[in-house]
């Protein structure tokens, strides 16, 4: 859509400015935002432009800082940050939100998201890739999401946030995003515009911050052996493994959910900050729909990051812990890549990635052999996928077909995913399901919520899940579900000290 107006909006040249305001008023002039509200206004009526939309260049910031400094819980609040990558969004306020359940949820909202973004006129100058609309949300596991504890959440859910920023390595955006009735006058939607810069300077400026204090609680403790979480966990790994020996399925995979009493509420920021810090090669984020819950989590798995046609994905499947010293890593390492049980988890993963894209690709390519990509307390069977996509294919076509993998789901996927609600005693939501982003611009990432948790005013549910395959150890499997906890519960100790 061409504009009448000019809209002159520069990188900030010369010092660094102070606030967000000062940043505002160098970039954007009043009178031109003056002249793009008018032209919104004047053509809304015709192309049903409902909202109003600039992008800015501020100086660096701390993402999780401004989170935290961020003190309204009760409306829609975002982060994402991959440290070793220099990239983060924050995010909050809820300008509009579309939402989509059942079999065709990947569809309806892909079809919503391009509808909400028509309906926005941003304006921008900067040459950044990221000085764009976004998104944020993600979907449940399942396509069906009506329990309790995960309401707020929905089966498929995306935020168009009133302020977003982006930090990408020393460049940092910042767009804000306002809804209006023609009814509204110049003056009052610039006096919106500049309220909430207000607010954003109050949590982007370091030399403001408060830290409360953090009180010591008891270290919480894994349940053991002796437990009816044990013995039911048990049961459930014996009753698939005799699926599988009766050929209903190859692959299934099976998770627990910890729960955690909190004697008092807890930040979830605390948290997020030891998970950045300890696992910097890891996706941590946080998605908050009001103050009831935050699902927050620190994933090693991409699903797909999306730019142009190029879709990035991999295989991320077999396990096994860290050595404690070099030599102990190395012989640990060896005994993963000749696991016959662990590469073969990993083969179904990466047939399906192979059987899911071939379709909708041009080209695929992947090393022939997994390798290792090793964390902080465990290392992974790796293989890193490359596809170009076919014209006209939407990436939530290629999301869709992807969720979810062997390695959170099962293989093959339609004949194990029956099962996992047969066999697990509680409802996933938005574990193991993809979260992630999306742009105007066609750009975005989403990864599995593995490695995550809910965290409410007085609980922290955390979750962890591991492959069943024929010759599957229940006892070793419970081993590695517990060792798979230990990243969240770390950091729960580090936020209650």
């Amino acid at each position: 859509m061409k504009t009448k107006c000019s809209i002159k909006l520069q990188l900030t040249q010369g010092p660094i400015l102070d606030n967000v305001k000062e940043c505002f008023r160098e970039q954007v002039s009043r009178l031109e935002l003056a002249e793009a509200i008018q032209f919104v206004q004047s053509s809304s009526t015709k192309s049903k432009i409902e909202y109003l939309s600039f992008s800015i260049s501020i100086p660096q910031i701390d993402p999780l800082a401004v989170l935290e400094q961020h003190a309204q819980k009760n409306a829609f609040q975002y982060y994402w940050e991959k440290p070793i990558d220099k990239f983060s969004i924050v995010a909050a306020g809820s300008v509009e939100r579309v939402e989509s359940s059942g079999k065709n949820r990947f569809k309806n909202a892909s079809l919503l998201g391009k509808e909400l973004i028509n309906k926005v006129h941003h304006i921008t100058t900067l040459k950044h890739h990221l000085a764009s609309v976004h998104l944020l949300g993600g979907f449940s596991f399942f396509d069906q999401n009506k329990s309790k504890d995960w309401r707020n959440f929905g089966a498929g859910s995306f935020t168009l946030p009133e302020w977003v920023i982006v930090r990408d390595g020393k460049f940092t955006v910042l767009t804000v995003t306002k809804k209006f009735c023609k009814s509204d006058s110049n003056k009052a939607i610039y006096a919106s515009f500049l309220k909430t810069l207000d607010d954003l300077d109050q949590v982007c400026k370091a030399d403001s911050y408060s830290t409360p204090l953090r009180k010591s609680h008891p270290k919480v403790t894994i349940p053991d052996s002796r437990s009816t979480e044990y013995q039911r966990w048990i049961n459930s790994v014996e009753n698939a493994t005799d699926l599988i020996k009766s050929k209903a399925f190859k692959k299934i995979v099976l998770a627990r959910d910890l729960r955690v009493q909190l004697p008092e509420p807890i930040s979830d920021t605390y948290i997020l900050n030891n998970l950045r810090n300890q696992y910097p090669d890891c996706y941590s984020f946080l998605i908050r729909q009001n103050e009831e819950s935050s699902f927050i989590g620190c994933t090693p798995e991409r699903l797909a990051s999306f730019n142009k046609r190029n879709v990035l994905t991999e295989g991320l499947a077999g396990s096994i812990s860290r050595g404690k010293t070099a030599s102990e890593d190395a012989v640990l390492e060896h005994e993963l890549l000749h696991s016959q049980k662990d590469l073969n988890e990993h083969a179904f993963v990466m047939d399906a990635i192979g059987e899911n894209l071939q379709r909708y690709s041009e080209l695929l390519e992947h090393p022939a052999t997994p390798g290792i990509k090793k964390l902080s307390n465990v290392q992974h069977l790796y293989t890193p996928v490359r596809a170009k996509i076919k014209a006209g294919v939407s990436r939530t076509e290629v999301l869709a077909k992807l969720h979810p993998t062997p390695a959170v789901g099962g293989y093959p996927r339609e004949k194990a995913m029956p099962f996992i609600k047969k066999l697990e005693n509680f409802d996933r939501g938005w574990y193991a399901a993809p979260v992630g982003w999306i742009n105007s611009k066609g750009e975005g990432e989403f990864v599995v919520a593995i490695r995550s948790g809910l965290i409410k005013k007085d609980e922290a549910r955390f979750f962890a899940g591991c492959g069943i395959v024929e010759d599957s150890n229940p006892q070793k499997e419970w081993e590695e579900t517990n060792l798979k906890f230990i990243p969240m519960l770390t950091a729960l100790e580090y936020a209650r000290k």
